[in-house]
Order: C-alpha cells, then structure tokens, then sequence
C-alpha cells in the first residue's frame, strides 16, 4: 500500500475510534449537562458563630448520599462560604468560580433576600422569612424554603400566647431593619389582635449592641404579660438578663431566632432565661434522622441542623430525578418533590415554594434547668 495511503488510512481509523469513544462519553454526560467532572459541588453558606449545627446537617447528608453511591454516580463535596461580608459576592463566586450545582444556606433572610435576585440557580436556604422566596416581581424562583415560615411559626406563638398561657397582652422588641425579625412581628401582632390580644408596646434596636435599658424602661412601663424577642443571640439572652435585673415581670416568648445552640453559651448563668418559651426552626424529627446524627456528632440535633440535613436530601433527590444538573431541571425537580420523609416530612412545595407539612406540628420549647425542653407541639388552626 501506498504509505501516504496508509497513514492516512490510519488517521481516519483512529479519528473514527476517539469519536466513537468520546459519543460513549458524551451520552454519560449529557445527563449531567457535560460536564464530566468526578465531583459533583454543592455550595454552603452559614454564618459564623450562629446556627453552625444546618451546616453538620448537610455533612450528614452528603455523607449518607456518598456513601450510597453518590448522585448521578459523582460523590458530593460541599464548598463552604461564611455567611459575612458580601453575601452577594459570597454566592456569585460558588456559582461562577466553584460552580456548585446548588447554594444550601443562607441562614439569615436579609442575606437571603440579596441572593434571590443574581442567582440562577437553586437555592435552598435556612432562612425562614416568608417573603424570602415571592417579593411581586422579584425574580427569587430559584429559592426554596426548606422550614415553616416565620409567618406561619408567629401565628402559632400567638395562638400559644392566648391560648396555652392565657396572656392578652404583649409587648414586642426585634432587630430593627431585618427582614426575618419585622416579618415576625408582623404577622405576630396580626394574629395576635385576631384572637383578642394587645400589643401594648413595641420596640427596636441595632444589631450588636449590648445596652437596653432605654428599650426596656418603655415596655416596662406598659406592664405586657409577655413580651416577644423576634430576633438572634447573642442579644436575646442579653436582653433578658437585663431585662430581669430591671424586675420585669412578663413571660419571655422567643421566636424560631432563638432556636441556636448559642443561645445558652452567651451568658455565664442561664438563670434569667428559666421558663422562657420559644417556638422550634425544625418541626417533628424523624427517629432514623436523630440516631444518625448523634452517632456522628456525638450530640443530639438540636437548632437547625434538621434543615441542613433536608435541604442537602431534597437537592440530591431532585438532581437524580432530573437526571441533569441544569438548573431550571433541577428547580423544577424540587418543586415537583412530594411525600419527602427526611428528618422532617415534607409534603410538597407550594407556590411560594415554602413547604408544606400538614402532617406535623411546631414545636414549642421551654427553658428549664437552663436546658430547653419540648412543651408542645402545635399546629395552625
């Protein structure tokens, strides 16, 4: 043969070779939108210091998912971002540098609200603002809520207040310019007036600060039943101690923004916070969720570690049904999820894409011994 010929005839067959191998290739990774890398990258966002335990939450999962196979055949890794800073740089850079498939977190719904809006993909956060996820036009279809929302948890605390304790009047003191802790009192003060109840005074500070003398001094003088803490440690625990000292007599009702393990590490005595009543992020844990958890922490799942754990399980839920790593496949896959048994139950999304659980309570904690304990558990009426 001519050897023109056969180098040639060489290079086609071996041309014909790469492309028949890389078509096997192609149609593998089709399913995860061709991008063939080994490791599939979900982002993380949490704060600091505070609701830490949504991100051991998420390693459970991860942990449980590799161990099963992965997703799509590709391990999971988690890529962790601080929740401080710009969050908005934050979030661009899991999504544009590391590119992540997903964002988990963040935690806090004024972080959430700055996410919504230049992300274009699926964002399952911690945050329980109500208007988080649906603000009119906001284009926020990329974000889920994994937990009830705060509207939803403040009109049971209301329900609580007038019902369980029989207390009529209430006296209100959040963070002022947060989206989580206005949204709260908001529907709060709603229901409370819906079911005969009376805000009697209403008060804000600023993030940080260490003094409420002022604050206090006015609601004092209005003499609440209760008066509601809408907001985060370390100024809820703070605010009580102090609060006590100035012999304020109201019972202390907390919202889901107390449900952190730091809320009982900021003070060196605990005592000002006995018999205080707040309402749990996570409703009803399932018993596989809290053997596994304490196995691998050492610790029982207390604060938001349920969500953590959730969210990580319906993204990968989600990813395997879509059979892709798209991300309006991935959205819409989520949407889409019903009948979720995770370490909460989830039934479905609903238009807002909050979740819905009719099939379990709110629980209400109350500090005693300076250790919270399970009260009650509640659902909207």
């Amino acid at each position: 043969m001519n050897p023109k010929i056969f180098r040639l005839t060489v290079c086609v067959l071996l041309g014909l070779l790469v492309a028949y191998f890389s078509a096997g290739e192609s149609t593998a990774d089709d399913k995860i939108t061709g991008e063939p890398m080994p490791i599939l990258k979900v982002g993380l966002i949490h704060p600091l210091l505070n609701y830490a335990t949504f991100g051991d939450g998420a390693r459970l999962a991860v942990a449980e998912i590799n161990k099963a196979g992965g997703v799509l055949g590709r391990q999971v890794e988690l890529i962790y971002k601080v929740e401080t800073g710009s969050i908005a740089d934050s979030a661009t850079e899991l999504a544009n540098k590391e590119n992540v498939v997903a964002i988990l977190g963040p935690m806090f719904s004024s972080s959430s609200v700055k996410v919504g809006p230049i992300i274009n993909i699926p964002v399952i956060v911690g945050a329980t603002g109500a208007d988080v996820t649906n603000t009119g036009n906001d284009p926020r279809d990329f974000l889920f809520l994994v937990a009830n929302s705060n509207a939803l948890q403040a009109k049971i605390m209301a329900g609580f207040v007038v019902n369980d304790l029989g207390k009529k009047t209430a006296a209100m003191l959040w963070q002022n310019g947060d989206v989580y802790s206005k949204g709260f009192v908001n529907a709060f003060d709603a229901n409370f007036h819906e079911l005969g109840g009376r805000i009697v005074a209403s008060q804000t500070y600023e993030q940080e600060d260490t003094t409420f003398h002022a604050q206090l001094a006015i609601i004092k003088e209005s003499s609440p039943d209760v008066l509601l803490l809408a907001s985060f440690p370390p100024e809820n625990p703070r605010i009580v101690k102090q609060a006590r000292e100035m012999r304020l007599k109201s019972t202390f009702i907390g919202s889901d923004g107390w449900d952190d393990p730091l809320m009982l590490d900021v003070l060196e005595d605990n005592t000002p916070l006995e018999n205080s009543y707040y309402c749990s992020i996570s409703d009803e844990l399932a018993a596989h969720f809290t053997d596994a958890y304490e196995t691998m922490f050492k610790a029982q799942p207390i604060g938001i570690a349920p969500l953590g754990y959730d969210a990580m399980k319906l993204l990968a839920i989600a990813i395997e049904n879509a059979q892709s790593t798209d991300p309006v496949m991935i959205r819409d896959a989520i949407a889409a999820i019903t009948d979720y048994q995770g370490a909460t139950t989830i039934s479905g999304f609903d238009g807002n894409r909050h979740p819905i659980k009719p099939a379990t309570g709110i629980r209400v904690l109350k500090i005693v011994d300076g250790q919270p304990q399970q009260y009650a558990v509640l659902k909207a009426k």
